[in-house]
């Protein structure tokens, strides 16, 4: 077993990986030119002296440490002269501070760095989705050191898992153990496209992650999403390992490290006893588990600078944003149990049947395998449930209205309109 494992720059964290067997940390400066798989909002901050600092350190414990390079979209700055001034530079001090290796998204970055920073290991980002042996051996004859499967669609397909080890030709291939995202998600491939943006210097956008509050809401309305997802629990790591793959990845980057180091013992030791959310989920992550650097990473300050952008976004509606995140805790630390329980040893067996069957072939709604687990297993405070989804239906109401840019004056005027109207119908 070889584990990657998720970087919040905590150096607690580096002590406590010492007794697993973790061979790299990954992670990247909370914005950069290239930006990556994730918004700057989500990342923990760190600029450039600290970073250095932190891969010195990692250095000193035995361990790498990977930089992601995983925009999956640049707009075609990368092919001009002041994006190549950018790349070379960024390249050129990420060499120079010892990084190991770095994650791209793009065949370009792959071919530039093999050809330019040839002492740079190069691994291909999950966003490529790479989920054929065609693909992967379309990477490893561009050079690449290391790919990581697609993280949305392949993991129970076991034929084809065996068929890109073979492609492989022994570049290692990683696994993502602990992702959440839908099972083929249809608009994985946009995610990222957002994702990538709301991490890349001087972007003049605003970073609102839709994909993600659509993709909350589908799983509330159908619960079978929570283990449709392309997870794999620690007690299954022996299936896979069954086919050659033997180097998993941990994630998140905004996970703080008491709860990191739980989802490392789980998989180092094969075993999990509690809530499979612990595991997978990317935030609701509880109040006294935080540590300094958590909590810092939800605090006001941190809301302040990316969200409140009045010539974006009518900050009035964008309310509705903030309620969301206190609700589902997405933008606030949770406070109390999970609303969301599946306890993760019910789901003994579960994979059985994917042995012989995977389900690129078949209809998900007539075969209803995974749709009966859910029902077992899946349980959601009902009260919790009714009044989050009130809170999305809205919230994707202003959104799709376009009512959350809507100029202040109109909203001025729809709020003076309610307030007579309900002082009126008080007169009457």
């Amino acid at each position: 077993m070889r584990l990657s494992v998720a970087c919040n720059f905590d150096e607690a964290l580096l002590d406590g990986l010492q007794a697993y067997p973790v061979y790299e940390i990954y992670g990247k400066l909370t914005s950069d030119y290239f930006g990556g798989g994730r918004p700057s909002f989500y990342l923990p901050e760190v600029d450039r002296p600290g970073l250095e600092r932190f891969v010195a350190a990692t250095h000193r414990r035995g361990i790498q440490f990977n930089y992601l390079l995983n925009a999956s979209a640049m707009g075609n700055t990368e092919f001009s002269r002041e994006g190549q001034r950018h790349i070379e530079e960024l390249l050129g001090w990420l060499d120079g501070i010892g990084v190991d290796s770095v994650t791209v998204a793009n065949v370009f970055f792959l071919r530039l760095v093999k050809r330019r920073h040839p002492r740079l290991k190069v691994r291909i980002s999950s966003h490529r989705f790479t989920d054929t042996p065609r693909k992967v051996r379309f990477w490893v004859e561009n050079g690449a050191d290391y790919i990581v499967v697609s993280e949305v669609n392949i993991h129970r397909e076991f034929k084809v898992l065996a068929g890109m080890q073979q492609a492989a030709q022994g570049v290692e291939l990683q696994l993502i153990v602990n992702n959440w995202c839908r099972q083929d998600c249809a608009i994985a491939g946009n995610h990222a496209v957002g994702l990538s943006a709301a991490s890349q210097t001087g972007n003049r956008g605003f970073p609102l992650d839709y994909c993600s509050v659509i993709c909350n809401r589908l799983r509330l309305e159908d619960p079978v999403n929570y283990l449709r997802a392309n997870w794999i629990r620690p007690e299954d790591l022996h299936l896979y390992e069954q086919l050659g793959y033997h180097n998993f990845k941990i994630v998140e980057r905004n996970t703080p490290t008491q709860i990191l180091l739980e989802r490392v013992h789980a998989y180092a030791n094969r075993r999990h006893d509690g809530n499979l959310l612990d595991l997978v989920q990317n935030y609701a992550y509880p109040l006294e588990k935080m540590g300094p650097r958590g909590k810092d990473a939800y605090s006001t300050r941190r809301m302040l600078k990316y969200f409140v952008k009045p010539q974006m976004v009518n900050m009035v509606k964008f309310m509705k944003v903030i309620e969301f995140g206190k609700a589902m805790s997405v933008l606030y630390p949770r406070v109390g149990p999970n609303p969301v329980q599946i306890d993760n040893r019910a789901l003994d067996g579960f994979l059985e049947r994917f042995k012989t069957q995977g389900c690129q072939d078949v209809d998900c709604e007539s075969c209803r395998y995974c749709h009966e687990w859910a029902a077992r297993t899946v349980r959601i405070d009902p009260e919790w449930k009714a009044r989050v989804q009130a809170i999305l239906a809205e919230l994707m109401d202003e959104l799709d209205s376009g009512a959350l840019w809507d100029p202040y004056l109109v909203t001025a005027r729809q709020l003076a309109g309610a307030w007579f109207e309900r002082v009126s119908g008080g007169a009457n």
